[in-house]
């Protein structure tokens, strides 16, 4: 062979300016520049080398023939970015966070809509006796009735009347032959009257109690034909402030008239 160097077997050139290299046997050698190579007698450069290209500031494998170069430190040729490619599947999720503090409670909203009433529950036991209340009346109903029949009365009366159930607690008693005294309290009135008359004629009947007329509770009846029998009935409740007779005000416009007459009186149990 005639251009074979023996040295570059064991001592490769310093193609990247690196100064010395090793040896085989641990031999520190001063590596020969390429012009070295050149200059040689017997040397020649390897055909598959470029020799020109080492004293470049570029290393080795780098491209002097691209359209656009590389950004600096990156060796080849500069081409543009390809396509994204397919969006893998998402990772698994991460650990939930740390939880916050709650914000601030908004404003009540509308009442909604009433829902149907559920069913009844069961019933509970039975309470506690309360304490007992204040003492009632001696009897258990404090009344009295009074009646007139067959009584022939003037055109201006006081309507006559006679105990036919006495009231034996004082509440109710008959002071005279037409009146009836009531103590303070309520009082349920209930009075009938039936009365004939032989022509055409009116009555009119007006109780009194505290001291006046009570025109709110009067009664008034007329007849049609000359003979006829009219019926009145008045129930009210009467509220006595102060001790008062109570008394009936017979008007009519016959002088004659026959009459019956009943009146029950209650005191209520209200104080």
């Amino acid at each position: 062979m005639i251009n074979f160097n023996p040295f570059w077997m064991f001592v490769p050139p310093d193609l990247f300016n690196m100064g010395r290299g090793s040896g085989r046997n641990n031999t520190q050698n001063t590596s020969q520049s390429s012009s070295d190579f050149l200059t040689g007698a017997n040397t020649v450069a390897p055909a598959h080398s470029d020799v020109s290209h080492y004293n470049e500031s570029s290393p080795p494998g780098c491209c002097e023939d691209c359209a656009e170069p590389g950004p600096p430190g990156y060796c080849g040729c500069y081409a543009e970015p390809g396509p994204m490619g397919p969006r893998g599947e998402p990772g698994p999720p991460g650990c939930p966070g740390e939880r916050g503090e709650p914000g601030p409670q908004g404003v009540t909203g509308s009442q909604g809509p009433q829902g149907a009433t559920g069913p009844m529950g069961p019933r509970g036991e039975q309470g506690a006796r309360g304490p007992a209340g204040p003492p009632g009346y001696p009897q258990n109903r404090i009344f009295a009735t009074f009646s007139g029949r067959e009584l022939v009365i003037p055109e201006n009366a006081r309507l006559p009347l006679e105990t036919d159930i006495p009231d034996n607690s004082g509440s109710i008693s008959l002071c005279s032959d037409s009146s009836v005294t009531l103590v303070p309290g309520y009082y349920a009135v209930y009075c009938h009257v039936s009365a004939t008359l032989k022509k055409h004629r009116f009555i009119k009947l007006t109780p009194s109690f505290n001291g006046s007329e009570q025109m709110e509770y009067a009664m008034y009846a007329e007849t049609a034909r000359r003979t006829e029998t009219i019926e009145m009935s008045r129930y009210f409740i009467a509220d006595i402030s102060r001790e008062s007779p109570l008394y009936f005000t017979w008007d009519s416009s016959a002088w004659d008239s026959r009459f019956s007459v009943n009146l029950c009186i209650e005191k209520l149990c209200r104080q």
